[in-house]
């Protein structure tokens, strides 16, 4: 009886802590974030990121460039892959990913890949929110632009 006890009661606790184990790897780490991210982006456009990898603020803004190409039927602030850095090319390995912490809820995963050969590194500003997951805050192209600050302009 109590052997049957503590195996539906190690059952119990299993259950009931396999919802959090299952949440946790989709935002609880920034490396398993960026890596979402890369696939994302390189899957489909940049503007299709889902808003659950990306901090509100950034959110907003890349919501607000969509909306804009939508309206105008065509580029209003980006003209580019942000990943390829560049309207063209084409990732030919996978990336590698190296965390650089900057506080215990702020940090920049660096993304190292070829695109054609040539090594590209593509800086994502990661910080932690209120609800404990790491999400996107800018994207940092290659050559050194800032997704957020680009996207931020005001229409010419």
């Amino acid at each position: 009886m109590r052997m049957a006890r503590a195996v539906v009661g190690i059952g119990l606790l299993g259950l009931l802590s396999a919802p959090a184990a299952l949440a946790a790897p989709a935002c609880a780490a920034p490396l398993a974030v960026a890596r979402a991210l890369f696939e994302a982006g390189t899957s489909a456009r940049f503007l299709d990121t889902p808003d659950a990898l990306l901090a509100p603020g950034f959110a907003r803004v890349i919501a607000a460039e969509r909306d804009c190409q939508q309206r105008e039927q065509g580029i209003c602030r980006l003209d580019h892959d942000p990943w390829l850095d560049g309207q063209d090319g084409e990732v030919d390995a996978e990336p590698g990913y190296r965390w650089r912490a900057q506080s215990p809820a702020a940090g920049t995963v660096e993304v190292r890949f070829p695109v054609w050969g040539e090594p590209h590194l593509t800086r994502l500003a990661m910080r932690r929110q209120a609800d404990g997951c790491w999400r996107l805050e800018d994207l940092v192209t290659h050559r050194g632009q800032s997704m957020r600050a680009l996207l931020a302009r005001p229409l010419p």
